[in-house]
C-alpha cells in the first residue's frame, strides 16, 4: 500500500504543520531528512553560550564545518557574550528562559526563523533540589515552546543536554556503568531530567522534528563565565592554593570512592557526540551517554593532577575515617568548609605570579559541589557502547583532559602559572 504525503506550504514558504497526525508526523520527519540532505546548509541555534558545553558545541561548529555545511551559527545566553571566538556565521543574543515564552518569542522573532537544530545545554544551578527541579524544568519548557512557535516547520533536530543523574547516580548507588536503557528509577526527590525529556518527546512529535538527549558525566572544560558544577577549576584552585601553603592536598573524599572507578566527560567530547548524533539520520531519536571512552582510579589520578600544580600527594594516603559501606555519604575534607578562609591567599598567589585578573576567580569555586560529589561511596559510571555502535569513535585520556584543560584556563588567565 502506497501513502501520499502532501506538503503544504504558508506563503512564507515555510511547512505547514498544523492538523498533521501522528503517523503523518512520521513521514514529514522522512521528507526533512531526505529533502534538507539535498537542501543544506543548516542554522544551528545553541543555548547556554557561555557554559562549558554550550561554548563547546559553539567552537566545534566553527572550528570543524564551513558555509555550506552550516550557514549560520546563532547562540545564546542569559549575560553578555564572554566567548572569544570569531566567526562571521556566529550571531548572538541575550535571551533569559525563565521569561515567558511570548517574550520570548518576540526577542527571537524573525532571527531564529529559519532553525533547523537546536541545542540546549542551559542550566540554573540551586542548592535546593526543590528549587534546582523547578526552575530548570520551565526553562526547557519555554525553550522548546518558544522555539517551535518561531521555526514554523524549519526545525529539523533538537538536542537537550542533561547528564548521569538521569540515572539517580547522584542520590544512590546504580548498576555500573549506567546504559541508556535503564529504566527510570524511583527516588526520594525529583530529577527534572524526567520532565525534560517527555517535553522534548511529545513536542517532537507533535512538529514533526528528530530529537537527541546526550548524557553526559562530571564535565571537564574551560568557560570564561561562573559555572555552578565547575570540577576542574575547583580542584585546580584547590591544589594551587595547597601547593602554595606547603600542605598535602589531601583529596577531600573518602576512601571507598578514593578506591573506586570513576569517568569524567571532556566538553570536546560532549561536542563532538551532540553535533554527530544531531545530524545522522540514524542515530535519531536517540538517548546517548558520553564520556571520554577510558575509567580511572582516583588514587592514582589525584597525585598526577596534584603534580601538574607543584602540590603534594600522595597515593598511599592513609584515611582517617572508618572504611564507609557502599551508599552512605562521607567526606575526610570539606571543601566548602577548606575554602571559607582562603580567598586571601588565592590573592596573594595571583600578585605573586602577576595574574591579577585570576583573583575574581576564587568567586567561581563550586566547593559545595564537590563536596557533594567526593561524598558519595559508589562508583557513577556511564557506559557508552551504544554511541559506539552507532559509529562514535571520539575518544580523549581523562589525564590528558584535565591537564589541557588547566592550560586552558591558564592562558585564559583563570588561574595563575604557577611553574
Amino acid at each position: 500500500m502506497r501513502c501520499m504525503l502532501v506538503i503544504r506550504r504558508d506563503p512564507s514558504g515555510n511547512i505547514d504543520i498544523s492538523n498533521i497526525s501522528p503517523f503523518r508526523s512520521l513521514l514529514l520527519k522522512q521528507y526533512r531528512s531526505s529533502h534538507c540532505a539535498m537542501s543544506s546548509p543548516k542554522v544551528a541555534f545553541i543555548t547556554g553560550a557561555n557554559g562549558i558545553t554550550g561554548s563547546a558545541v559553539a567552537t566545534h561548529l566553527c572550528h570543524h564545518s564551513d558555509a555550506s555545511e552550516w550557514s549560520k551559527i546563532i547562540i545564546t545566553s542569559r549575560s553578555p557574550l564572554t566567548l572569544p571566538l570569531e566567526d562571521p556565521r556566529l550571531t548572538f543574543i541575550a535571551l533569559d528562559f525563565s521569561k515567558p515564552v511570548s517574550e520570548l518569542v518576540q526577542l527571537m522573532g524573525t532571527l531564529c526563523g529559519e532553525v533547523t537544530h537546536a541545542y540546549f545545554s542551559s542550566y540554573v544551578h540551586k542548592d535546593d533540589f526543590a528549587e534546582l527541579n523547578q526552575a530548570n524544568e520551565k526553562l526547557f519548557e519555554n525553550f522548546l515552546e518558544a522555539l517551535c512557535q518561531v521555526t514554523n516547520g524549519t526545525l529539523q533536530n533538537v538536542t537537550l543536554q542533561t547528564g548521569g543523574k538521569h540515572y539517580q547516580v547522584h542520590l544512590m548507588p546504580v548498576p555500573s556503568p549506567a546504559r541508556e536503557e535503564d529504566s527510570r528509577r524511583e527516588a526520594a526527590l525529583p530529577n527534572f531530567y524526567f520532565p525534560q525529556e517527555d517535553c522534548l518527546l511529545s513536542k517532537a512529535e507533535q512538529h514533526g522534528f528528530s530529537w537527541n538527549v546526550i548524557r553526559p558525566e562530571a564535565i571537564i572544560g574551560c568557560t570564561h563565565k561562573p559555572n555552578g558544577m565547575n570540577e576542574a577549576l575547583t580542584i585546580a584552585m584547590y591544589l594551587i592554593v595547597s601547593a602554595h601553603l606547603k600542605q598535602e592536598a589531601v583529596m577531600p573524599t573518602n576512601q571507598r570512592y578514593w578506591e573506586g572507578t570513576d569517568d569524567v566527560s571532556s566538553a570536546k567530547a560532549i561536542a563532538d557526540l551532540t553535533i554527530f548524533a544531531s545530524t545522522k539520520p540514524e542515530a535519531g531519536n536517540q538517548a546517548f551517554n558520553v564520556t571520554n571512552g577510558d575509567y580511572f582510579c582516583w588514587r592514582y589520578m589525584w597525585p598526577r593532577l596534584a603534580h601538574f600544580f607543584g602540590a603534594d600527594a600522595s597515593e598511599a594516603y592513609q584515611f582517617q575515617s572508618p572504611y564507609p559501606k557502599e551508599g552512605d555519604l562521607q567526606l575526610e575534607r570539606s571543601l566548602a568548609e577548606w575554602s571559607k578562609d582562603k580567598q586571601a591567599v588565592w590573592e596573594e598567589i595571583c600578585d605573586k605570579y602577576d595574574a591579577p585578573k585570576a583573583k575574581a576567580t576564587w568567586a567561581y569555586g563550586t566547593w559545595a559541589f564537590q563536596d557533594w560529589v567526593f561524598q558519595r561511596t559508589w562508583s557513577a559510571t556511564l557506559s557508552v557502547s551504544k554511541a559506539r555502535k552507532f559509529g562514535w569513535t571520539y575518544h580523549v585520556d581523562s589525564h590528558d583532559n584535565f591537564i589541557e584543560t588547566f592550560a586552558e584556563m591558564i592562558q585564559a588567565g583563570l588561574i595563575p602559572k604557577t611553574r
